[in-house]
Order: structure tokens, then sequence, then C-alpha cells
């Protein structure tokens, strides 16, 4: 097969590091390209590894003149099947491939949900240009089918999944990052792996950390991930003299390490569907603390592998990074039960590639 993959962008994001996957593992039987529609950004170069070609439209305002380039990428590679994610990705592709003899999967990885009135309207007109739609999380399959009144025949639930050859608990891992990252065994290590960006709140998890260091001297916070807000949290670090004990690690490449440096990982994010990072926090091991966004209660249940918390709540949000703090055997117990809760699920890699198979046989039967 000839497949086309269409993403907004190739920043550091859950959506992107799911398309390297998927590219590694479609790329050896199938022919395959990938349009990015904003400049290339660091998952780029991995895609390319991988074994496809990238290019990019370089969008970086309205889009104006996006749809018509798709619609010539498409004539010119002839692709047996497009696939699309995030939301911009998913808008043009949805215009261009309409009425043409190729058919389409969308794969949102985002809140449809929180989005303006406009942009779930939008969708709702044309979802119907789908051949089939893919949901990553029960929450977004359930929002597609309830609200945006999607087919249910052509609706698809493929969870996000986590390889555990990737990810998974190392105590000599750990020991060995603590050393060099300077943090002490004595040390309550809190992570956030995420993009610095609103979205992902990463303001509030700062304020929340700040309140609880008079009582919890040896806590420290690592942020790993880039993003727009870096600004505003070094000036605040930087006010407040916390430079010791806070970590803005920027963007890194062995994650699994950063996990299993830590003790507890915290994601309080706005809006999330069902992010990565925390599939892979508890394949090392790590309590977690989320807020009630997306399908993140129901990977993290309450007081058992974790807490959850409204994202808005920064006072509970304290008390509960006290709690964890002051109660090794908890942190311990906590660990242990999200080890024992991720499961493997089934290859979400060989789903889409059994899922375009499927439609591209239909479609050629129709055609």
């Amino acid at each position: 097969m000839r497949i086309l993959y269409v993403i907004t962008s190739t920043d550091v994001g859950g959506a992107e590091k799911a398309l390297v996957s998927l590219v590694r593992s479609v790329e050896k039987e199938h022919t395959v390209r990938v349009v990015c529609l904003k400049p290339l950004g660091p998952l780029a170069a991995e895609i390319r590894l991988a074994g496809a070609e990238v290019i990019s439209f370089g969008m970086t305002g309205a889009g104006v003149g996006i749809c018509a380039k798709l619609v010539q990428e498409i004539n010119t590679f002839r692709p047996d099947v497009v696939h699309a994610m995030l939301l911009r990705a998913i808008e043009f592709t949805r215009l261009a491939c309409a009425g043409r003899p190729v058919p389409l999967i969308t794969t949102p990885h985002f809140d449809l949900s929180q989005q303006p009135f406009w942009v779930r309207l939008l969708d709702r007109v044309l979802k119907n240009l789908d051949a089939v739609s893919c949901a990553e999380s029960v929450s977004t399959y359930q929002f597609l089918l309830e609200k945006q009144h999607y087919v249910k025949a052509k609706t698809v639930l493929v969870k996000n999944e986590v390889k555990k050859s990737l990810f998974f608990k190392d105590n000599f891992v750990k020991s060995r990052m603590r050393e060099e990252k300077k943090f002490l065994e004595s040390q309550v290590v809190y992570i956030c792996v995420a993009r610095l960006a609103k979205i992902k709140n990463p303001q509030g998890l700062l304020r929340a950390f700040t309140t609880i260091l008079p009582h919890c001297p040896h806590a420290r916070l690592v942020y790993v991930g880039e993003g727009p807000e870096r600004s505003v949290l070094e000036k605040f670090i930087k006010e407040h003299q916390l430079s010791d004990k806070i970590l803005l690690a920027g963007e890194q490449k062995n994650i699994n390490e950063w996990l299993n440096m830590a003790d507890v990982f915290v994601l309080v994010s706005k809006e999330e569907s069902l992010p990565l990072a925390l599939l892979e926090a508890q394949q090392v091991g790590l309590p977690c603390v989320v807020s009630k966004a997306g399908d993140m209660p129901r990977q993290v249940v309450h007081g058992k592998n974790g807490f959850v918390c409204n994202y808005k709540d920064e006072m509970l949000l304290s008390c509960l990074l006290t709690e964890l703090y002051e109660n090794s055997a908890l942190r311990k117990k906590m660990g242990e039960n999200a080890l024992q809760m991720a499961t493997t699920r089934a290859d979400n890699c060989r789903q889409y590639v059994a899922i375009y198979k499927q439609i591209v046989e239909k479609f050629s039967r129709e055609n």
C-alpha cells in the first residue's frame, strides 16, 4: 500500500510520537510519505530515520493555499489511503479528499469537546467525508458518537498504547540518573512530561508545588518538555529563587530514563485525550497525580495508583503532592499498583494496518 500521513506538526507531542511509532511499524512493508502542515519540528528527523519521506507546507497562519497543496500532493503521490491527525490537518485533508478516489482515515488526538462551538460544528458537517474515524481514547469515542453524531459503523476505538520494551521500571537507571542530575536519594522528585503550553497548565503545577516547599523541603520538580510557557516559568523560578528546587529539562529523547529518575508523575492539563506520557509513567511504576481530563480518570483510580483532581484546584493539588511526599509507603504501594494496572493493549499499529487494508479493499469494490 501507499500511505499518506497528514499531521499538523512534527513537534514533540503525543500525536506526533504516535505517528513516529506508526511509521516505524508500517514503513517496512508499505510506501509511506508524511506531510506536515507547519514547519518541521524535532520528530521529523525520527520519521526520516524510520525510512519515510517527510515534507512541510510551512504553514504559519490561517493556512491559505494548504488545501490546494494537499490536492496536488494526493494527485502526485497517488496514495491508496490517507490518514490525517490533529485538528488542522483533519480539516484541510477532509476538504482535499472530498470527491477524490482515495479513502480518508482520521484520528484526532485532541479533546474535541473543549473546542469552540464553530470548530465542533465544522467537524459535524465534514465528518461524513471520513471513510473511517478512529478515536484514541474512550472519552473521544463517546463524544464523537453521542455529541458529534458520528456513524457508529464507521467509528473505531484504537487506543493509544506504549510498548513495554521501551518503558519499564529500572532501579539501576534511577540511581545513575539521580547521580548525573545531582538529585539525592532522600529527595522526592515530581516529574511532568509535557509541552510547556497553557493547555498543559504548567503554571498551575508550579504554583501548587511552590506552596508545599515550606513543609516539604526535600521536594524537587522536573519539567521535561519545551514550549511557549518556558519564559514565564523561568521568570517565576528566578523571582522566587527556586533554581535549586525546579529543573526545566527541555526536550529529551530518553524519556524512560527521566521517568525512572522520578518518584511521582504529575499531569494536570486543562484538556487531554489519552496522553502517552501518562501511559509511559505507569509502565515505569510511578504513582500519578492527574486532572479530570479525557481518559486520565479512567487510567488513574483515585487513591489506588494515584490521585485525580480538578486542574483549577491548586490547593487540593498541593495537598495531594504533600501526601505523596510525606507517605513513602503510599508512594511505593501506588507505584506497585500502577505497574500491575499497566496492562498490555492490542498493538494499535497492527490495528491501523488492518483498518487500512479493509477500507482499501472496500473502496476498490465500490469504485
